[in-house]
């Protein structure tokens, strides 16, 4: 779910049944729990699965290394990053295929990630399981270039907001042409006349 703060700024807001990461953590945990059960090996999940990615993190972080050693994901780099402390934020920038990531933890607005940019931003914002997405549509090479960082929930999210907007601005600018064009047909009857 995401609101509007009195700064007008996008941010996720935590209620129940929001979070697509704790779905798809519970679904994991069935799974593995029903799989232990019947008697079988493994997780059942795949090697590059977003749990199986989380799982990786987490056994790095109870081995008491100070990094986790994989930076594929952005739960990976939230992961490796300190806990803001109440009112601040903590700031990590990533370089991924040669695109600048910045990652934000913030106490007060939530995880913010901002991919790339371009001399004339225009930036639109994608609520996922990982906090709020900043993505500057006249950089969308950046964006292809760090799909791989998200998990298939959060990148079809992106993809489908992005459809959303163009398909928003393409109806605007056919309203815009269609107000314009009764204008110029009458002042045409009009120089007839």
């Amino acid at each position: 779910m995401i609101t509007n703060n009195p700064f007008h700024q996008f941010y996720p807001v935590s209620a129940p049944g929001n979070s697509n990461t704790a779905k798809q953590l519970k679904k994991y945990v069935e799974t593995a729990a029903r799989r232990e059960q019947m008697g079988l090996e493994g997780d059942g999940a795949d090697a590059y699965s977003f749990a199986a990615q989380l799982k990786k993190a987490d056994e790095y972080m109870k081995s008491g290394e100070k990094t986790c050693g994989a930076t594929d994901s952005i739960g990976i780099i939230l992961r490796q990053m300190e806990e803001p402390e109440a009112g601040g934020k903590v700031e990590r920038t990533v370089i991924h295929n040669g695109v600048s990531v910045s990652v934000t933890k913030d106490a007060v607005y939530g995880n913010m990630i901002t991919i790339g940019g371009s001399a004339k931003p225009d930036w639109i914002r994608v609520s996922t399981s990982v906090g709020t997405v900043n993505i500057d549509l006249n950089d969308l090479d950046s964006l292809m270039k760090c799909l791989d960082l998200f998990s298939p929930e959060d990148i079809n999210a992106i993809l489908r907001k992005i459809m959303e907007v163009r398909q928003t601005r393409d109806a605007m600018r056919e309203i815009d042409n269609m107000k314009n064009t009764p204008v110029k047909q009458a002042e045409e009857k009009e120089e007839e006349e």
